[in-house]
């Protein structure tokens, strides 16, 4: 099969386009010939060696896929070959605790696709049978590999971690990223007051055509956080949606009204920082950390996608082969929703 794979750290230049063997399915197990691939940010954080994820070199990147399930191993009554699917890209051992409770997000055993274990940056990807999610008619292959992380993981945070309520306020920053921009449609069909920051007026005007209802620049606004409270009419919001961590986290206290809460499902612009402790609990603030989704979570997701609810936001399309080129552009941030790795296609 063709992958896209890298022998060392360093910049897209190191991302090759080259031969790899076919996975074959053992019992249990099942192989996927990859349709459409999403990249994601993690993805750009383990090229450069800043994940802190241990995996084997020459490594395979890519979280979330669909495709169609070519062969399958024994013991496997479902899906069949030829059915269509997309892969949960947390691969659970089924009996821990959490994966017993049902949260197979939290197992503790896991590895991800594209992080500890090869992903999906390649035309087959191997899977144990119970981790293919069957796609609703109509819904496309494209459709469903730029939901898997987007949705999926926006849906987590803001519903059964953060308690998103009806009439609540809620700061999204970076809110052209795939997950940011899930995000606003979740808290619009909740009813949610939606404000969102972002590097680029473009990103700004699509977030305003998807429901956002004050839209900051935080590259050019004099003080951003001013603004925000502006926004509210000095109330402040009631939750902010993180995706960037680093000098954010500390500084969306500013806006934070007592009993508000910080989702945290990202820190791509810091990882450690320093926050005052102080002021989170004069005005019981709550931090809630965010990380992945269940199986059920995702397929739910799906649903919701299908019967259109939800519509991801394909940004662009690029061949495999210029994986390099796809991720550039995620590098850059002039995008809004996901980037896709047509593999396959149809």
């Amino acid at each position: 099969m063709k992958a896209v794979v890298f022998d060392k750290f360093g910049g897209p230049e190191v991302l090759r386009h080259t031969d790899m063997p076919d996975p074959v399915a053992g019992p249990g197990e099942v192989v996927v010939d990859v349709r459409f691939t999403a990249l994601n940010h993690v993805d750009i954080d383990i090229r450069e060696g800043v994940s802190r994820f241990d995996f084997e070199m020459p490594h395979i990147l890519g979280l979330e896929c669909a495709g169609v399930v070519s062969a399958v191993g024994d013991g496997v009554e479902s899906p069949k070959v030829g059915d269509r699917v997309a892969v949960s890209y947390i691969r659970t051992c089924g009996y821990c605790e959490w994966c017993k409770r049902g949260q197979d997000n939290l197992c503790e055993n896991r590895r991800l696709y594209g992080e500890h274990i090869p992903g999906a940056y390649a035309e087959k990807l191997l899977t144990p049978a119970n981790h293919c999610l069957p796609l609703p008619d109509g819904l496309s292959f494209a459709d469903a590999a730029a939901s898997l992380t987007a949705f999926g993981t926006a849906y987590h945070a803001l519903i059964p971690r953060g308690d998103l309520k009806l009439g609540e306020t809620v700061l999204i920053h970076s809110i052209g990223s795939g997950v940011a921009s899930a995000a606003l449609q979740i808290c619009k069909a909740a009813g949610a007051t939606v404000i969102g920051t972002a590097s680029q007026d473009a990103t700004l005007e699509r977030a305003k055509a998807d429901g956002a209802d004050h839209v900051i620049n935080y590259t050019t606004s004099p003080d951003l956080y001013a603004e925000i409270l502006d926004a509210t009419g000095g109330r402040g919001v009631d939750l902010v949606f993180d995706v960037v961590g680093g000098e954010a986290f500390g500084k969306s206290m500013q806006v934070m009204r007592p009993y508000a809460r910080l989702i945290s499902i990202g820190a791509h612009a810091g990882e450690v920082v320093p926050f005052d402790i102080i002021e989170f609990f004069r005005r019981h603030i709550s931090y809630i950390s965010s990380h992945t989704q269940t199986r059920d979570e995702m397929t739910h997701v799906l649903r919701l996608v299908a019967d259109g609810t939800f519509s991801p936001r394909v940004h662009s399309v690029y061949p495999l082969a210029e994986a390099a080129k796809a991720q550039e552009e995620l590098v850059a941030r002039r995008h809004y929703g996901k980037i896709l790795l047509d593999v396959g296609g149809n």
